[in-house]
């Protein structure tokens, strides 16, 4: 899967009038794996494996917030990838085939984006005037609940697609398969991390509606993708 088309396709997820920029670019990276789903399908299991093989690969979170490691672990989901990182450390490792790798990364890249400016915007506006260890209570469980709705939305995505192209979601699927036994063959060791408490923001799970993920976008799908092809 071509880089410069992942950035080109993800850059238009901003430019759709009316849309949310989350909701774009999570509907664009179901395309993307389906796209590559369908190419590979037509290969023979050996040929698969060497086109697309399974892969680790370190990202930078942008910073330590342990929202940030929430968010990683929601992308890789809706990406068919998995995803790993230790509290605290600004990092992550994402597991997947090659091809679903470089589309999780991308679509965590504009979320995080999408999410770090209306982290700033709630700071001037509803956390105002808190104390520093209440803003970032606040800033905190605003992030968690947008990223809740952010799940529902991905979620929401794959659901609607399973519903109207079944034999396309089973594609997707079929590509991760065994990704759990190559990770257990590669060394890597998972773990459930403890809870992490937060409390429930009604303004974080508005912005997680507003983020980047929606229908409309569908409808200049195509066009999109053969601009970026040119």
């Amino acid at each position: 899967m071509r880089l410069d088309r992942i950035r080109k396709l993800f850059n238009l997820a901003a430019d759709q009038a009316g849309t949310p920029e989350g909701e774009a670019a999570a509907r664009i990276a179901r395309r993307l794996l389906v796209e590559r789903s369908v190419s590979l399908a037509e290969l023979s299991e050996e040929e698969r494996a060497a086109t697309d093989p399974f892969e680790r690969r370190e990202i930078l979170l942008g910073g330590p917030a342990h929202w940030r490691c929430v968010l990683v672990c929601a992308v890789a989901a809706h990406c068919d990838c998995a995803a790993g990182y230790l509290p605290g450390r600004g990092k992550a490792r994402l597991y997947g085939r090659r091809g679903a790798v470089e589309v999780a990364e991308y679509l965590f890249v504009v979320l995080s984006r999408a999410l770090t400016r209306e982290r700033a915007y709630h700071l001037v506006t509803e956390a105002r005037g808190l104390d520093p260890a209440a803003q970032e209570r606040s800033a905190s469980d605003f992030c968690r609940s947008a990223i809740f709705a952010l799940q529902l939305r991905m979620q929401e995505i794959r659901e609607q697609e399973q519903g109207e192209r079944p034999e396309v979601t089973a594609l997707v699927s079929a590509q991760s398969a065994g990704l759990w036994r190559w990770m257990r063959e590669q060394g890597v060791s998972q773990r459930v991390d403890a809870p992490f408490p937060w409390a429930m923001s009604e303004s974080g799970v508005k912005a997680g509606y507003r983020l980047p993920l929606v229908p409309s976008v569908e409808d200049g799908l195509a066009e999109a993708t053969r601009r970026a092809r040119g």
